[in-house]
């Protein structure tokens, strides 16, 4: 089961989140990522609002073909494996082990590569 999550969050990391936390365009830079770090660490009770918005972005931005393929690779509906990339991603975020430089690293990925989020807790 762990590596069919990981499947799923890479797939999903790769199809759906890059519109996620690029509200202006362009991936957040160093200060804006510190920004929201510090709020999401700091403001536990958030977690699951900002989850939530998260994957329903997330599910927006994506393509009737993007979600038939996650469907089909995970198993689960879409919305479901959108809200389980979020939660790791913010989670990662929150506890401080998805730092800037795994944040560019994966925004600079092609589209054709694969980003995994290990399950942060």
């Amino acid at each position: 089961m762990p590596n069919r999550i990981q499947l799923i969050a890479s797939l999903v990391a790769t199809l759906a989140l890059p519109s996620l936390v690029r509200a202006d365009g362009g991936a957040w830079n160093r200060e804006t990522f510190e920004y929201y770090a510090s709020v999401i660490r700091e403001q536990p009770s958030t977690h699951s609002r900002i989850i939530q918005g998260c994957a329903e972005n997330g599910l927006a931005a994506m393509t009737d073909r993007a979600r038939a393929e996650v469907e089909r690779d995970s198993g689960m509906p879409a919305a479901k494996a959108i809200a389980e990339v979020c939660r790791r991603m913010i989670k990662g975020i929150a506890s401080g082990a998805l730092k800037y430089e795994a944040y560019r690293a994966w925004a600079e990925t092609p589209d054709d590569k694969r980003v995994v989020f290990p399950d942060f807790k």
